[in-house]
């Protein structure tokens, strides 16, 4: 009985997180670049008319639309709660960043703060899809 058990627990596996899914990674590199497209060119404005928030409310439902999409195809894979909430932060950290330009930059430090938590996700998302990638199990 007891070989029996250990047969069949053997043979099973427990899979705490998803496999590498290609689209959602190819989805997080795009996001990545646009907002560093945003940071990169907002930072050259502040202080000019250029940088007020109505000129980047496409920016804003553009990134919308690319976090909307990445959740609900994160949410659709199974073991996938450590992306989900990944993804989460960073739309938080994308919102707190449409709050301030909304009130409107004052400095560039103000863009650099928010910047430096959305690189911090953007990089552990990248890291987690490599490894997934590469069929490391975290």
């Amino acid at each position: 009985m007891s070989f029996l058990l250990v047969i069949l627990t053997s043979c099973t596996s427990i899979k705490l997180i998803s496999d590498y899914d290609e689209l959602t990674d190819k989805k997080i590199v795009a996001l990545q670049e646009k907002v560093t497209g945003f940071v990169v060119k907002i930072r050259d404005e502040i202080g000019t008319d250029k940088a007020k928030y109505v000129n980047y409310k496409p920016f804003y439902q553009e990134v919308k639309v690319d976090l909307e999409t990445l959740k609900i195809r994160t949410n659709a894979i199974d073991n996938n709660k450590i992306v989900q909430d990944q993804v989460s932060t960073l739309a938080t950290y994308i919102d707190n960043l449409e709050k301030v330009h909304k009130l409107g930059f004052n400095d560039v430090s103000e863009v650099d703060l928010i910047n430096s938590q959305c690189n911090t996700i953007f990089t552990a998302l990248t890291k987690l899809q490599l490894g997934l990638k590469r069929g490391e199990k975290k």
